[in-house]
C-alpha cells in the first residue's frame, strides 16, 4: 500500500494505491509499482497548472498524468496498483474523486453517519480494476529493500507526451487504464470526515463499526475545541486535535487488523464471497492504509471558538 497528498492553491489532493501481491511469484516487488504511483500523484498535483486560486484539480486526471509519466520514465516500475485520488477544494467545500479497482471511501456527516460510501470497481469477486505496467521480454526485478523511484523531471517534450498518452496499447490487450477510473464529486459540510482506504480495511470492517469509532474520537475532539485554555497555551490546542485525529486513523486501520485475525468473523470480505458463490469465512489477512479528512468551514470555526471563549469568562 501506498498513499500521497499535495496542496496546491486552494486544493488538497489525496490517496491511497495497493499494490498487487500477486507480483511476487514474479520476482517483482508489488510496492515499487504503488509508492512509485502516489510518488508522481504528489508531483503532478503539486505542480497542476491552476489560472485561478479557486480552480480545481480533476483527481481522474492526476491518476491519468502521474501514470502516464511512470510509463514513460526510463527507469521501470513494473506491476499492478489500484488507485484512488481525491480533491477537496477549500474553497468549494467540493470533494471530487476517481476510484479505480477496490480502495474505496465513506463519507460520515457530523453525527457521523456514513452519507455515502463507494462501490468497489471490480471486473468479478476479488478482481478488481488495476493499473498495470507488464515487464517486457520476461524481465524481472528483485523483489524486497527496493525504493520507490522519484518522479523523473519532466520538460516540455514530456509533458506533451504524457497529455498525448491515451494508453491504446494497453486497452488493446484487455488492461484497464486511467480513463476506466469512475467519477464522482460530493458536495461537503462542515464537520464531515472523509475516509479513504485500500481495501484492507473495508474488506475487514463494517461500517458501522467505523462509525462508532468516529463517534467515540470526533466527541473528544469536540470537547476539547468547546474547552477554552488559560491565556497563551492557545497553541495547544490544534496539536490536541491533531493528536485525536491521528488516533481515529490508527484505531480503524487497528480494528482492520484485529478483525482480519479471526477465522471465524462474518466480514464483509467473507459475505462478499458468498454472493459470490465462494465458501470462505473469517477476516481476509492484507495491507491497510487508511486517510482522513475533516471538513471544518471557516466562519463555523470562528464562532465556535468565541462561544468557548465567551464561556470561560462567564
Amino acid at each position: 500500500d501506498s498513499l500521497f497528498h499535495a496542496r496546491n492553491k486552494q486544493n488538497l489532493s489525496f490517496g491511497v494505491s495497493d499494490g498487487v501481491g500477486g507480483w511476487n511469484e514474479s520476482g517483482i516487488d508489488p510496492s515499487i509499482f504503488s509508492r512509485t504511483l502516489t510518488a508522481y500523484s504528489t508531483s503532478i498535483a503539486q505542480e497542476a497548472f491552476l489560472l485561478h486560486d479557486s480552480d480545481e484539480i480533476d483527481p481522474r486526471d492526476v491518476i491519468r498524468r502521474a501514470f502516464a509519466g511512470m510509463r514513460m520514465d526510463s527507469v521501470p516500475a513494473y506491476g499492478s496498483a489500484t488507485a484512488l485520488a481525491m480533491n477537496l477544494s477549500l474553497a468549494s467545500g467540493r470533494l471530487r474523486t476517481a476510484q479505480l479497482g477496490d480502495s474505496t471511501y465513506a463519507i460520515l456527516d457530523g453525527k457521523q453517519q456514513a452519507r455515502f460510501v463507494s462501490a468497489e470497481q471490480q471486473h468479478r469477486f476479488n478482481m478488481p480494476f488495476q493499473l498495470t505496467i507488464p515487464p517486457l521480454n520476461d524481465e524481472k526485478t528483485e523483489a524486497g529493500g527496493s525504493p520507490f523511484y522519484r518522479p523523473r523531471t519532466r520538460d516540455d517534450e514530456m509533458r506533451r507526451l504524457i497529455d498525448e498518452d491515451e494508453f491504446a496499447d494497453l486497452a488493446a490487450v484487455g488492461f484497464d487504464t486511467p480513463l476506466d477510473a469512475r467519477p464522482d464529486a460530493h458536495t461537503m459540510h462542515h464537520g464531515d470526515v472523509v475516509v479513504a482506504a485500500t481495501d484492507g480495511l473495508f474488506d475487514n470492517v463494517r461500517v458501522d463499526e467505523v462509525e462508532k469509532l468516529a463517534e467515540r474520537f470526533m466527541q473528544a475532539i469536540h470537547k476539547t475545541t468547546a474547552t477554552a485554555l488559560p491565556p497563551g497555551s492557545e497553541d495547544a490546542r490544534p496539536v490536541a486535535v491533531a493528536d485525536l485525529f491521528g488516533g481515529l486513523a490508527y484505531s480503524v486501520a487497528a480494528q482492520a487488523v484485529a478483525n482480519y485475525i479471526q477465522d471465524d468473523l462474518r466480514s464483509p470480505f467473507a459475505e462478499r464471497a458468498k454472493l459470490a458463490g465462494y465458501s470462505f469465512t473469517g477476516g481476509k489477512p492484507d495491507d491497510v492504509t487508511v486517510m482522513l479528512a475533516w471538513v471544518r468551514e471557516t466562519a463555523k470555526v470562528e464562532a465556535e471558538e468565541k462561544i468557548a471563549t465567551m464561556s470561560a469568562k462567564l
